[in-house]
C-alpha cells in the first residue's frame, strides 16, 4: 500500500509540470553574456598581425598595428532573435565600433596607410538550438580594420542611395573572421585596397 501511494504521488507531481516548465527544464542553464562581455571580447582582437596574398610568383606583405582609443558606442549594440518554434532559444547579434590612436597603420608592400577604427559585427549562436553540422560555429566575429575614415561611418554609406555613388563607404580595409574566441585566430581574411579585393592568409612567424 505504501509503495502504491508513493507511485501515485510521483505521477501526480510529473503531471503538474506545465509544458513550458518542461521545456525550460530541458535547456541547460547558462549565463547570458552582457554588453560589457562583448566589449571585453572586442578588446581581445589582435592588435598586430601579418598576412600575405597567396598568389604564385608574387611576393606580398600586409601588416597592421593599432592601439585602441575611444569607443564609438558606450557599449556594444545587442539584438536577440528568438526562435518561433521554441522561445527558450535565441541567436544574438552584436555590433561594436572603436576608434584607433594616431600612429595606427596598415602597411601593404611598404605603403603605409592610417588605420582609423575597427568595426565588429558578431553572432553568438550558443543560446540557439544546436545545429546538426559540426561546422556550425558557436561564434562568428567579423572584424573590419578600416583605413582613412576618421568618422568611422560605414560599412554602408550614410544617406545612400540618395547621396549617390557606391553603397559601401569603405574603399580600403582588412577583414577577417574569428570563430574561436579563446584564441582569437583570424580566418577567411581578405584585404580591400581602393575597392580591389584579395584573399589573404595569416603569416605565423612564431615567438
Amino acid at each position: 500500500m505504501n509503495q502504491l501511494l508513493a507511485i501515485t504521488v510521483m505521477i501526480a507531481g510529473i503531471l503538474s509540470i506545465s509544458p513550458s516548465q518542461a521545456s525550460h527544464a530541458s535547456v541547460p542553464e547558462k549565463t547570458v553574456e552582457t554588453a560589457q562581455d562583448y566589449r571585453n571580447l572586442t578588446l581581445k582582437v589582435r592588435t598586430a598581425a601579418e598576412f600575405m596574398v597567396p598568389f604564385p610568383g608574387m611576393k606580398s606583405s600586409i601588416t597592421y598595428s593599432f592601439e585602441f582609443a575611444e569607443p564609438a558606442y558606450q557599449l556594444p549594440i545587442i539584438s536577440d532573435i528568438h526562435m518561433a518554434s521554441s522561445p527558450v532559444y535565441f541567436y544574438r547579434n552584436f555590433w561594436d565600433r572603436i576608434f584607433f590612436k594616431d600612429g595606427s597603420y596598415m602597411e601593404i608592400n611598404g605603403e603605409r596607410l592610417p588605420l582609423t577604427c575597427m568595426f565588429i559585427s558578431g553572432q553568438d549562436n550558443r543560446y540557439g538550438q544546436k545545429d546538426s553540422s559540426p561546422l556550425f560555429p558557436e561564434f562568428v566575429i567579423r572584424v573590419y580594420l578600416v583605413a582613412n575614415d576618421y568618422s568611422c561611418q560605414g560599412p554602408k554609406k550614410p544617406g545612400w542611395p540618395e547621396v549617390g555613388g557606391k553603397e559601401e563607404n569603405w574603399d580600403t580595409y582588412i577583414h577577417y573572421e574569428i570563430k574561436d574566441p579563446t584564441i582569437m585566430l583570424p580566418v577567411d581574411a581578405k584585404i580591400r585596397y581602393r575597392w580591389n579585393e584579395f584573399n589573404m592568409v595569416l603569416v605565423d612567424r612564431g615567438a
